[in-house]
Protein backbone atom coordinates (compact mmCIF):
# COMPACT_ATOMS: atom_id res chain seq x y z
CA UNK A 1 0.00 0.00 0.00
CA UNK A 2 1.36 3.41 -0.98
CA UNK A 3 1.20 6.21 1.61
CA UNK A 4 1.86 9.92 0.98
CA UNK A 5 2.68 12.16 3.97
CA UNK A 6 2.45 15.93 3.41
CA UNK A 7 3.77 18.43 5.97
CA UNK A 8 6.05 21.44 5.64
CA UNK A 9 8.01 20.30 8.72
CA UNK A 10 10.55 17.64 7.80
CA UNK A 11 10.70 16.22 11.33
CA UNK A 12 6.96 15.54 11.31
CA UNK A 13 7.16 13.81 7.92
CA UNK A 14 10.03 11.63 9.08
CA UNK A 15 8.38 10.89 12.42
CA UNK A 16 5.17 9.66 10.80
CA UNK A 17 7.17 7.74 8.21
CA UNK A 18 9.05 5.96 11.00
CA UNK A 19 5.72 5.15 12.69
CA UNK A 20 4.81 3.00 9.70
CA UNK A 21 7.94 0.94 10.36
CA UNK A 22 6.62 0.23 13.86
CA UNK A 23 3.25 -1.04 12.62
CA UNK A 24 2.40 -4.68 12.10
CA UNK A 25 3.66 -5.92 8.71
CA UNK A 26 5.66 -2.73 7.94
CA UNK A 27 6.79 -4.18 4.60
CA UNK A 28 3.24 -3.65 3.33
CA UNK A 29 3.73 0.14 3.29
CA UNK A 30 5.62 2.19 0.73
CA UNK A 31 5.83 5.69 2.21
CA UNK A 32 6.47 8.94 0.31
CA UNK A 33 6.84 12.40 1.83
CA UNK A 34 6.23 15.93 0.50
CA UNK A 35 6.78 19.30 2.14
CA UNK A 36 4.43 21.42 0.02
CA UNK A 37 1.17 21.12 -1.88
CA UNK A 38 2.90 21.40 -5.25
CA UNK A 39 5.38 18.64 -4.35
CA UNK A 40 2.52 16.52 -3.02
CA UNK A 41 0.56 16.92 -6.28
CA UNK A 42 3.56 15.77 -8.29
CA UNK A 43 4.09 12.66 -6.15
CA UNK A 44 0.36 11.92 -5.99
CA UNK A 45 -0.08 11.80 -9.78
CA UNK A 46 3.12 9.82 -10.24
CA UNK A 47 2.60 7.22 -7.52
CA UNK A 48 -1.21 7.19 -7.03
CA UNK A 49 -1.13 6.42 -3.28
CA UNK A 50 -4.04 4.69 -1.56
CA UNK A 51 -3.74 6.84 1.59
CA UNK A 52 -2.75 10.52 1.90
CA UNK A 53 -1.92 12.10 5.27
CA UNK A 54 -1.71 15.88 5.02
CA UNK A 55 -1.33 18.92 7.21
CA UNK A 56 -3.84 21.77 6.78
CA UNK A 57 -1.73 24.87 7.28
CA UNK A 58 1.30 25.01 4.99
CA UNK A 59 3.07 27.88 3.27
CA UNK A 60 2.37 28.06 -0.45
CA UNK A 61 -0.98 26.29 -0.39
CA UNK A 62 -3.66 24.96 1.94
CA UNK A 63 -3.86 21.26 2.68
CA UNK A 64 -7.63 21.52 2.30
CA UNK A 65 -7.18 22.42 -1.37
CA UNK A 66 -5.07 19.30 -1.75
CA UNK A 67 -7.75 17.24 0.02
CA UNK A 68 -10.42 18.54 -2.36
CA UNK A 69 -8.29 17.91 -5.46
CA UNK A 70 -7.42 14.34 -4.45
CA UNK A 71 -11.00 13.53 -3.46
CA UNK A 72 -12.28 14.75 -6.83
CA UNK A 73 -9.60 12.75 -8.67
CA UNK A 74 -10.08 9.56 -6.66
CA UNK A 75 -12.95 9.39 -4.13
CA UNK A 76 -11.63 6.00 -2.98
CA UNK A 77 -8.33 7.46 -1.75
CA UNK A 78 -8.24 7.49 2.06
CA UNK A 79 -7.36 10.99 3.32
CA UNK A 80 -6.26 11.77 6.89
CA UNK A 81 -5.91 15.42 7.87
CA UNK A 82 -3.39 16.67 10.45
CA UNK A 83 -3.68 19.90 12.42
CA UNK A 84 -2.34 21.45 15.59
CA UNK A 85 -5.72 23.12 16.15
CA UNK A 86 -8.75 21.38 17.65
CA UNK A 87 -11.13 23.74 15.85
CA UNK A 88 -14.66 22.85 14.71
CA UNK A 89 -14.38 24.82 11.46
CA UNK A 90 -11.18 22.99 10.52
CA UNK A 91 -12.81 19.63 11.19
CA UNK A 92 -16.00 20.49 9.30
CA UNK A 93 -14.13 21.84 6.28
CA UNK A 94 -11.83 18.84 6.18
CA UNK A 95 -14.71 16.36 6.11
CA UNK A 96 -16.70 18.47 3.64
CA UNK A 97 -13.79 18.39 1.19
CA UNK A 98 -13.33 14.63 1.40
CA UNK A 99 -11.21 13.77 4.45
CA UNK A 100 -11.92 10.42 6.11
CA UNK A 101 -10.51 11.29 9.52
CA UNK A 102 -8.82 14.07 11.50
CA UNK A 103 -5.73 13.69 13.71
CA UNK A 104 -4.38 16.29 16.11
CA UNK A 105 -0.68 17.05 16.40
CA UNK A 106 1.51 15.82 17.94
CA UNK A 107 0.50 12.58 16.26
CA UNK A 108 0.17 9.67 18.66
CA UNK A 109 1.32 6.36 17.22
CA UNK A 110 -1.76 4.55 18.54
CA UNK A 111 -4.11 7.07 16.91
CA UNK A 112 -2.28 6.93 13.58
CA UNK A 113 -2.28 3.13 13.62
CA UNK A 114 -6.00 3.05 14.42
CA UNK A 115 -6.87 5.41 11.55
CA UNK A 116 -4.71 3.56 9.03
CA UNK A 117 -6.15 0.20 10.04
CA UNK A 118 -9.69 1.57 9.76
CA UNK A 119 -9.04 2.92 6.26
CA UNK A 120 -7.32 -0.28 5.13
CA UNK A 121 -10.24 -2.35 6.41
CA UNK A 122 -12.77 -0.17 4.60
CA UNK A 123 -10.83 -0.56 1.37
CA UNK A 124 -10.69 -4.33 1.84
CA UNK A 125 -14.42 -4.53 2.68
CA UNK A 126 -15.72 -2.38 -0.12
CA UNK A 127 -13.16 -2.97 -2.84
CA UNK A 128 -13.08 -1.00 -6.04
CA UNK A 129 -16.80 -1.33 -6.76
CA UNK A 130 -17.73 0.24 -3.42
CA UNK A 131 -20.02 -2.65 -2.49
CA UNK A 132 -19.67 -5.54 -0.05
CA UNK A 133 -23.28 -6.69 -0.32
CA UNK A 134 -22.61 -9.60 -2.67
CA UNK A 135 -25.00 -8.41 -5.37
CA UNK A 136 -24.98 -5.61 -7.91
CA UNK A 137 -27.53 -2.85 -7.75
CA UNK A 138 -29.36 -1.87 -10.89
CA UNK A 139 -28.77 1.58 -12.38
CA UNK A 140 -30.61 4.48 -10.81
CA UNK A 141 -33.36 5.82 -13.10
CA UNK A 142 -32.97 9.23 -14.72
CA UNK A 143 -36.10 11.12 -15.69
CA UNK A 144 -35.10 14.03 -17.95
CA UNK A 145 -32.37 15.30 -20.24
CA UNK A 146 -31.21 17.93 -17.73
CA UNK A 147 -30.38 15.11 -15.33
CA UNK A 148 -28.66 13.20 -18.15
CA UNK A 149 -26.41 16.21 -18.78
CA UNK A 150 -25.53 16.38 -15.07
CA UNK A 151 -24.87 12.63 -15.08
CA UNK A 152 -22.46 12.99 -17.99
CA UNK A 153 -20.58 15.75 -16.18
CA UNK A 154 -20.26 13.63 -13.03
CA UNK A 155 -19.24 10.42 -14.85
CA UNK A 156 -17.09 11.82 -17.63
CA UNK A 157 -14.34 9.25 -17.03
CA UNK A 158 -16.67 6.27 -17.38
CA UNK A 159 -18.07 4.43 -20.40
CA UNK A 160 -21.14 6.34 -21.54
CA UNK A 161 -23.51 5.35 -24.32
CA UNK A 162 -26.78 6.68 -25.66
CA UNK A 163 -28.26 3.18 -25.45
CA UNK A 164 -27.50 2.85 -21.72
CA UNK A 165 -28.79 6.33 -20.89
CA UNK A 166 -31.96 5.72 -22.94
CA UNK A 167 -32.60 2.66 -20.75
CA UNK A 168 -32.14 4.76 -17.64
CA UNK A 169 -34.79 7.18 -18.94
CA UNK A 170 -37.03 4.28 -19.99
CA UNK A 171 -37.33 5.68 -23.53
CA UNK A 172 -36.42 4.28 -26.93
CA UNK A 173 -32.98 4.85 -28.40
CA UNK A 174 -34.36 7.08 -31.17
CA UNK A 175 -36.60 8.94 -28.73
CA UNK A 176 -33.62 9.62 -26.48
CA UNK A 177 -31.60 11.00 -29.38
CA UNK A 178 -34.39 13.38 -30.41
CA UNK A 179 -34.96 14.62 -26.86
CA UNK A 180 -31.24 15.11 -26.26
CA UNK A 181 -30.71 17.16 -29.43
CA UNK A 182 -33.83 19.23 -28.78
CA UNK A 183 -32.57 20.08 -25.31
CA UNK A 184 -28.85 20.64 -26.00
CA UNK A 185 -28.81 21.52 -29.70
CA UNK A 186 -26.27 18.73 -30.29
CA UNK A 187 -26.29 15.00 -30.85
CA UNK A 188 -25.35 12.86 -27.86
CA UNK A 189 -22.01 11.80 -29.37
CA UNK A 190 -21.05 15.39 -30.27
CA UNK A 191 -21.98 16.66 -26.82
CA UNK A 192 -20.06 13.88 -25.07
CA UNK A 193 -16.96 14.52 -27.19
CA UNK A 194 -17.07 18.27 -26.52
CA UNK A 195 -17.55 17.67 -22.82
CA UNK A 196 -14.63 15.26 -22.62
CA UNK A 197 -12.33 17.61 -24.51
CA UNK A 198 -13.33 20.50 -22.24
CA UNK A 199 -12.39 18.48 -19.18
CA UNK A 200 -9.17 17.36 -20.90
CA UNK A 201 -8.11 20.97 -21.48
CA UNK A 202 -8.68 21.67 -17.79
CA UNK A 203 -6.65 18.64 -16.68
CA UNK A 204 -3.81 19.50 -19.07
CA UNK A 205 -3.29 22.69 -17.08
CA UNK A 206 -1.74 20.50 -14.39
CA UNK A 207 1.87 19.81 -15.52
CA UNK A 208 2.18 16.93 -13.05
CA UNK A 209 -0.59 14.87 -14.64
CA UNK A 210 0.58 12.47 -17.33
CA UNK A 211 -1.16 12.55 -20.71
CA UNK A 212 -2.20 8.93 -20.16
CA UNK A 213 -3.81 9.90 -16.85
CA UNK A 214 -5.70 12.75 -18.53
CA UNK A 215 -6.96 10.30 -21.14
CA UNK A 216 -8.19 7.92 -18.43
CA UNK A 217 -9.95 10.69 -16.51
CA UNK A 218 -12.01 11.71 -19.54
CA UNK A 219 -13.09 8.24 -20.61
CA UNK A 220 -10.20 6.89 -22.70
CA UNK A 221 -8.68 4.50 -20.16
CA UNK A 222 -8.70 1.53 -22.54
CA UNK A 223 -7.73 3.46 -25.69
CA UNK A 224 -5.47 6.42 -24.78
CA UNK A 225 -4.31 6.67 -28.41
CA UNK A 226 -7.88 7.53 -29.38
CA UNK A 227 -7.77 10.40 -26.93
CA UNK A 228 -4.81 11.99 -28.72
CA UNK A 229 -6.57 11.52 -32.05
CA UNK A 230 -9.84 13.09 -30.88
CA UNK A 231 -8.11 15.92 -29.02
CA UNK A 232 -6.04 16.79 -32.08
CA UNK A 233 -9.13 16.82 -34.30
CA UNK A 234 -10.99 18.99 -31.82
CA UNK A 235 -8.27 21.55 -31.05
CA UNK A 236 -5.88 21.36 -34.00
CA UNK A 237 -2.96 20.31 -31.81
CA UNK A 238 -1.93 17.25 -29.84
CA UNK A 239 -2.37 17.15 -26.04
CA UNK A 240 1.39 17.60 -25.59
CA UNK A 241 1.46 20.57 -27.99
CA UNK A 242 -1.56 22.09 -26.24
CA UNK A 243 0.11 21.79 -22.84
CA UNK A 244 3.35 23.29 -24.16
CA UNK A 245 1.49 26.26 -25.63
CA UNK A 246 -0.57 26.67 -22.47
CA UNK A 247 2.48 26.73 -20.23
CA UNK A 248 4.53 28.76 -22.68
CA UNK A 249 7.41 26.32 -22.72
CA UNK A 250 8.51 22.91 -23.91
CA UNK A 251 6.93 20.20 -21.79
CA UNK A 252 8.54 16.91 -20.81
CA UNK A 253 7.11 13.80 -22.43
CA UNK A 254 4.79 12.69 -19.65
Amino acid sequence: MKILIVDDEMLICESIKSDFQRMEHPWEYQVFTARSVSEAEKIYYQEEPQIVITDINMPGGSGLILVSEIHQDNPDCGILVLSAYDDFDYVRNAFTMGACDYILKPVAFSELERCVRTLAQKMADFGQDGSSSGFEKGPEPIYNIEDIVAYIQNHIGEKLSAADLAKRMAVSYSGFGKQFKACTGMSFSAYLLNCRMEYARKYLENPHMKIKQVAAKVGYRENPQHFSRDFTRQTGMSPREYRAKLLGKDCPRI
